[in-house]
């Protein structure tokens, strides 16, 4: 009997495992699916992409800087993209992604390359950081805070 138990209890967990797994697998994906769109859409100078991961209450920090919004990231990536003498580029890497409900964040390494037309070697700006992110009614993911700070190499 003591055997019937357990193994109904195992079988009850997988069930409930088998429940929650591909709801996190599938906000993970779509978390890094939005990243990409950002990253791709910063590349590719396409101003709506390059900011649509951002809420419309989106607050950033950045030591030493003011806090960031939409707006002014909005602001700065045409800056750079109508800069024709101006190569900017962003790589990124999601080093974790953990979600619980509605909320999600995500630490991240990134790297800017900015290269104006006369210049040998790009510039190089390495960051770390975190985002916060929430899920939208339509199942997407924004982020609503984020905060990165400079370091010297990534590894």
């Amino acid at each position: 009997m003591k055997l019937r138990k357990m193994v109904l209890v195992v079988i009850i967990n997988i069930f409930l495992i088998a429940e929650v797994i591909p709801a996190q697998t599938s906000d993970i994906i779509s978390i890094k699916n939005e990243l990409n769109r950002w990253m791709k859409g910063y590349n590719q100078k396409n101003l709506e992409n390059s900011v649509a991961v951002f809420s419309e209450d989106y607050i950033g920090y950045y030591a030493g800087h003011p806090d960031q919004s939409r707006k002014s990231l909005r602001e700065q990536n045409e800056e750079v993209f109508n800069n024709k003498y101006l190569k900017a580029t962003l790589s990124m890497e999601a080093v974790e992604i953990e979600s619980s409900g509605d909320l999600a964040y995500v630490t991240i390494k990134q790297k800017w390359a900015f290269k104006p037309t006369n210049a040998g070697n790009p510039q190089i700006a390495l960051e770390k950081g975190i985002l916060i992110m929430k899920k939208q009614s339509d199942g997407g993911w924004k982020i609503i805070r984020s905060s990165t700070f400079p370091v010297s190499s990534q590894k």
